[in-house]
């Protein structure tokens, strides 16, 4: 695998292992604050508009850096393993992002990182499934209790009827389709440049989600004010930085570790739904929170 010439200078200085922990806990605080941004500018963009841009404006910056430093990983991540990639793209970044982006739309952003939290319970039952992990009984107690925990935080539902519940199926696809990305990514990201294939599936996904634009795209776009454009600014910068870092991190971590690290994310996108866009916040869904957190923490800490 090549390795971004960044990453080669700071592996004489730090643990790959240690920066690989240290890069997922930045990521994290990060991306906590990304669905505040997302839930404002979905209220002048679509949710399909919205993920073009951010994939359309991370992808060509991230492409733009390979092709001026890793032009010979572009092209050996094309003729090697392009099929894979394209996997990669639709189960991952394309289907994620536009479920979530849906799903935001009448579902709090507290209700929705919570679902993502459980992440890392797909992926190692997925792990387990392929080989890559090993079945812990004294996990599955944990894996109930966090299952409960998002039971409670559904009956904590703040609206009521079918747009609720649809969004929230599309919010409960997210981590299913992540699961599965980090058990297709495990393999593809040891041989090649992470960021070259972050690059490169963005763009690819901002290609599939052309062709479904608005008419009034552009102007929208131009025209929503300089408060949107600083959130977008903010939603592409994690982007970019974000998934660069995630890729990385697989290749010192077990993909049930990197996952873990998610668990992080609701905690901190709870309170800011509360501060920043006043959502409500009972009793039960604190509840749910909790029990979630621990399930968590048991599956992944103290059974691991």
């Amino acid at each position: 695998m090549i390795i971004p010439k960044r990453f080669q200078s700071e592996k004489q200085f730090v643990n790959p292992v240690a920066g690989a922990y240290l890069g997922l806990i930045i990521t994290m605080i990060v991306w906590g604050f990304v669905p505040v941004f997302l839930k404002k500018l979905l209220v002048v963009l679509t949710p399909i508009e919205l993920s073009f841009t951010r994939f359309l404006l991370s992808g060509l910056v991230l492409l733009l850096w390979v092709l001026l430093r890793q032009r010979p990983a572009l092209r050996r991540i094309l003729q090697q393993d392009f099929k894979l990639l394209l996997l990669c793209t639709i189960f991952g970044p394309l289907a994620a992002m536009v479920c979530f982006n849906f799903g935001i739309l009448h579902v709090t952003i507290g209700t929705a990182a919570m679902f993502a939290a459980i992440e890392p319970l797909f992926t190692y039952l997925l792990a387990v499934l392929v080989g890559q992990e090993t079945w812990r009984a004294n996990r599955l107690l944990s894996i109930v209790l966090a299952l409960l925990g998002i039971v409670l935080v559904i009956l904590a539902r703040e609206t009521f009827g079918v747009a609720y519940w649809v969004s929230l199926l599309l919010v409960m696809l997210t981590p299913i389709i992540w699961a599965v990305n980090n058990i297709i990514t495990k393999d593809i990201v040891k041989r090649h440049s992470p960021i070259a294939m972050t690059a490169v599936s963005f763009v690819l996904s901002s290609l599939f989600l052309a062709p479904t634009l608005s008419a009034n795209y552009i102007q929208t776009l131009l025209y929503m004010g300089l408060h949107m454009w600083l959130a977008l600014i903010y939603c592409i910068l994690s982007t970019i930085f974000g998934f660069s870092i995630w890729y990385w991190s697989l290749c010192h971590l077990p993909p049930s570790t990197v996952a873990v690290s998610m668990y992080l994310i609701p905690v901190i996108s709870v309170g800011a739904g509360r501060v920043f866009l006043n959502e409500p916040l009972s009793l039960l869904k604190i509840s749910g929170i909790a029990t979630v957190m621990l399930g968590l923490y048991l599956v992944n800490v103290r059974y691991k």
